[in-house]
């Protein structure tokens, strides 16, 4: 590994070790480009490392196939402009990239005890949920109101119990002896777990290392859909499964963008016992099953028991948002929600309120924000860095089979990625400041989009002899049948 970025070095072996990685392997990986995000906390090293785990993961794969192992390197400053929203590398050709526009519905209120409740309020359900419980309009004036009247943890329990995507302010601190902080910390990165075993022909490709792997995908915004993005870059047929109906099929969402690259996106409803056999088909020539619906949603749809029976050799790899065991394993989150639990977002704030003549505006999530309240890290790390280190997981799982025969089921959260940079705590700022969008390198061809032709990024991790590209396009939602393209 490398020695000027011993940061990303430090953090790239705390997750390969956290993925289960065995020790008798030992990757040659290395990161370049000086820089750093505006933030207390180690991000710019968070997204270089978990690009190098699937750097590591792949050349782990090829190395079980028999194959030479091939040289990982990682552009840190890249590795930032990945993880900027909206979901790129893509963008219109001739503009730059923007941020997400602002809705009222993600946003926060203050609480009677001079705390705040951040909302995830933007998909129709979620809103519903929070207008309904608290008996006002669909109005974010008179959430404020009605919130207003309540301590933060009151008003975020009633609110999470009717089903409600919220968040109350944490200190650090305060998330640390919290029961549900303190069984996040205590988790594994990856939670690892052998499924049965099988027959199984199937090679990894110098040059194209998951050419043959077929992938299920049934995830949500945005830490799963980035991960399944990855392995379809490497040669994976991805297959998104959506239910009719759904959140993420209507308006623009539906249309397509950047988290659609390399996959074919269909509808499929498996309450229904049709959508359920034609899922249990296609479940039976998977390789790797990727989901992220709410805590118990799939299960509650098709039990584990079920899948191992049709697919006992399985490579599953799920993500919840505040981990698998403790009071909050089964509530639901996003990675907004998850920076204010844990108190990053407050420690934010008050480390630009330390220095606000150099720290304020707050870069929060691709924009200037004043410091008035707790803020977010400059980009979404926890959904992408949480995003790779599932496709890390996927991939190591697959060398696992390989090896010995056996399936596996992964299990990741966003709140283990919080403790990540938590554990790490503050780190210098060292190297010029990166200032997100950037405007190149871009690739050296022009591509089509669903909104007209576009460039894109050049990917921030080099595989010695194995490019990391999309076969596919963006499809819009029920462009594809629930078939497998492959034979």
């Amino acid at each position: 590994m490398s020695t000027t970025f011993p940061v990303a070095d430090e953090l790239f072996s705390t997750i390969w070790s956290g993925l289960g990685a065995d020790t008798a392997f030992q990757p040659e990986v290395s990161f370049e480009s000086p820089g750093t995000l505006p933030t207390p906390f180690a991000v710019t090293d968070l997204a270089a490392a978990v690009f190098a785990a699937c750097g590591a993961a792949l050349a782990e794969l090829l190395a079980a196939g028999g194959h030479s192992a091939p040289a990982t390197t990682v552009d840190r400053v890249m590795a930032s402009a990945w993880f900027y929203l909206p979901p790129g590398p893509s963008t219109l050709l001739g503009t730059k990239p923007t941020p997400h526009p602002l809705t009222p519905w993600m946003t926060e209120f203050a609480t009677a005890d001079d705390r705040w409740l951040r909302v995830q309020g933007s998909f129709p359900s979620l809103r519903a949920r929070i207008t309904r419980t608290l008996g006002v309009g669909e109005s974010p004036e008179e959430v404020a109101v009605t919130v207003a009247k309540y301590p933060a943890d009151e008003i975020e329990q009633r609110l999470v119990d009717a089903g409600a995507a919220v968040a109350a302010s944490r200190t650090i601190a305060e998330w640390q002896a919290h029961p549900a902080g303190q069984a996040a910390f205590a988790q594994p990165i990856a939670c690892i777990d052998e499924l049965g075993s099988a027959e199984r022909s199937w090679q990894p490709t110098p040059g194209r290392p998951l050419a043959g792997i077929k992938v299920l995908d049934i995830t949500r915004v945005a830490a799963g859909p980035f991960a399944t993005r990855f392995l379809a870059a490497c040669g994976a047929e991805v297959l998104r499964i959506e239910a009719p109906g759904s959140d993420e099929s209507s308006g623009a969402f539906g249309r397509g963008n950047d988290l659609m690259l390399g996959k074919r996106w269909t509808f499929l409803d498996l309450r229904s016992a049709e959508g359920k056999e034609r899922f249990r088909s296609l479940l039976a020539e998977a390789d790797v099953f990727v989901h992220g619906y709410r805590p118990g949603g799939i299960d509650s749809l098709i039990r584990p028991e079920e899948r191992y029976q049709v697919r006992p050799d399985l490579v599953e790899v799920a993500l919840r948002a505040y981990g698998w065991d403790g009071p909050w394993q089964m509530r639901r989150g996003f990675d907004t929600l998850v920076q204010w639990s844990s108190g990053l977002a407050n420690a934010t704030q008050e480390w630009a309120l330390a220095d606000p003549e150099h720290r304020v505006p707050v870069t929060a999530i691709s924009r200037k924000l004043d410091a008035s309240r707790p803020r977010h890290l400059p980009v979404e790390a926890l959904d992408l860095a949480t995003g790779y280190q599932l496709a890390a997981a996927a991939i190591r799982g697959l060398t696992r089979r390989l090896k010995t025969g056996h399936g596996s089921l992964s299990r990741l959260s966003l709140a283990r990625t919080a403790a990540i940079l938590i554990n790490k705590g503050f780190v210098p700022l060292e190297g010029p400041e990166i200032d997100l969008p950037l405007n190149g390198p871009w690739e050296d061809r022009i591509y089509s989009g669903p909104n007209g032709p576009v460039q894109r990024l050049k990917f921030p991790l080099q595989i010695e002899g194995n490019p990391l590209f999309w076969e596919r396009g963006i499809e819009a939602v029920g462009s594809s049948t629930p078939t497998w393209a492959a034979a």
